[in-house]
């Protein structure tokens, strides 16, 4: 008799057109036999590499309450996983890390992945307090971490990641036991 696999709570983007954030990351759960509880952070008509677009954020009050009830919802205890990604405001920060804390206290084996989408190219693409709330409220919660190579330089505070040494000695500095990180140097 095969078990049930839990259900992965998503909390990123949603595009209109293509296939980023909760599109992507809800389909691959899905295809996988997982149950996906999809919480949009903003709202956009295609990825905002295509060019300028209308983003639409929740309310800060609005998406609180809404992390509030799913932190109280019976349903909770069937989630085994959250994985985060862009967040569309620093307002967001605190009730995500809220329903973490909730979903570690209901189940304490619950995967944390934090994929801290917040800039690349040598630049933060968010507000600097964003990035600071995403480092000190989030990352401590993280099982694992994907950052890209300039997100594992800015979280770890280290400049010139140059070789693979420098990749892994920046990841060491995280307080994440599991860090996948992208666009690091290969040799």
């Amino acid at each position: 008799m095969s078990r049930k696999k839990p259900a992965i709570i998503v909390i990123s983007s949603h595009v209109v057109r293509g296939t980023v954030g909760n599109r992507a990351a809800a389909f691959a759960l899905e295809v996988m036999g997982f149950d996906v509880w999809c919480v949009p952070t903003v709202t956009l008509p295609w990825h905002p590499g295509h060019g300028p677009s209308t983003r639409i954020v929740p309310p800060n009050e609005a998406f609180s309450t809404m992390l509030m009830e799913l932190s109280a919802s019976p349903w909770l205890g069937e989630v085994g996983a959250i994985l985060t990604g862009y967040l569309g405001d620093v307002g967001q920060v605190e009730p995500v890390a809220r329903l973490i804390r909730h979903l570690k206290r209901k189940n304490p084996d619950a995967l944390c992945a934090l994929d801290p989408v917040m800039g690349d190219g040598n630049a933060l693409y968010i507000a600097k307090q964003q990035a600071v709330a995403i480092r000190d409220k989030l990352l401590p919660f993280a099982d694992l971490v994907t950052p890209n190579r300039f997100e594992l330089g800015w979280l770890s505070e280290t400049t010139n990641i140059e070789r693979q040494e420098d990749a892994l000695a920046a990841a060491q500095k995280l307080p994440v036991s599991m860090v996948l990180a992208t666009s690091t140097p290969a040799l």
